[in-house]
């Protein structure tokens, strides 16, 4: 619901590339339902811990793109299989993690296509949708899903991708890409302290 509501505000003010965002659902919708399987058999805390470097990096990485010079534009030739790549790494996000890619595309998209910020969030927004709906799919039947939790979160979601998709775009692109940096910076944070440090099931010590 929330990347459907970003996407149409993007694409509303041109901020949206739309064969860009094709060519990494396709892969993404393929693995994400395969992956959704596999994280059954893989260590919680290995996968957010290795979730939570990459996040940190990514933030970091963007967060310095213009002080460093490391943005890194792919070539025409080599865009197509960029983009295949970066889908079928979001599709894996998506099915094992648990949480859409978008920490994952903007950045790839911000650096290596040098997309501007705004730009970079709604082609996210847009390719991440089918991997997050098969994704959602496969955790339903694996009973992951509280059913009762999804109209609440599904209202309030739209509004806040709404207004916030308003925000971004009102922003300066510089604002925005610095903004957005901090986010993955504090997400990817949580999720390593999660990894490192589990919490132990109330009653145990």
């Amino acid at each position: 619901f929330t990347a459907g509501m970003g996407a149409f505000v993007y694409g509303k003010n041109n901020m949206l590339d739309l064969p860009v965002a094709i060519w990494v659902a396709l892969p993404s919708l393929i693995i994400a339902s395969l992956a959704a399987g596999w994280s059954e058999n893989w260590p919680a805390g290995r996968l957010k811990t290795g979730f939570g470097l990459v996040v940190v990096l990514g933030g970091m990485l963007v967060m310095f793109r213009d002080e460093a010079g490391i943005a890194l534009t792919v070539s025409a030739q080599w865009e197509i299989p960029y983009l295949l790549l970066v889908g079928l790494l979001e599709g894996l996000i998506a099915g094992v993690i648990g949480i859409s890619g978008g920490p994952i595309l903007a950045p790839l998209f911000v650096l290596g296509m040098g997309m501007p910020q705004q730009l970079a969030q709604g082609c996210s927004l847009a390719a991440r949708l089918p991997a997050v709906a098969t994704g959602a799919w496969e955790n339903w039947h694996l009973g992951n899903i509280q059913p009762g939790l999804i109209p609440g979160l599904a209202l309030g979601g739209v509004a806040g991708a709404w207004l916030g998709s308003r925000t971004a775009l009102w922003l300066p692109e510089h604002s925005l890409r610095i903004l957005f940096a901090i986010f993955l910076i504090l997400l990817g944070g949580h999720y390593l302290l999660q990894g490192l440090f589990p919490r132990q099931p109330a009653g145990q010590k």
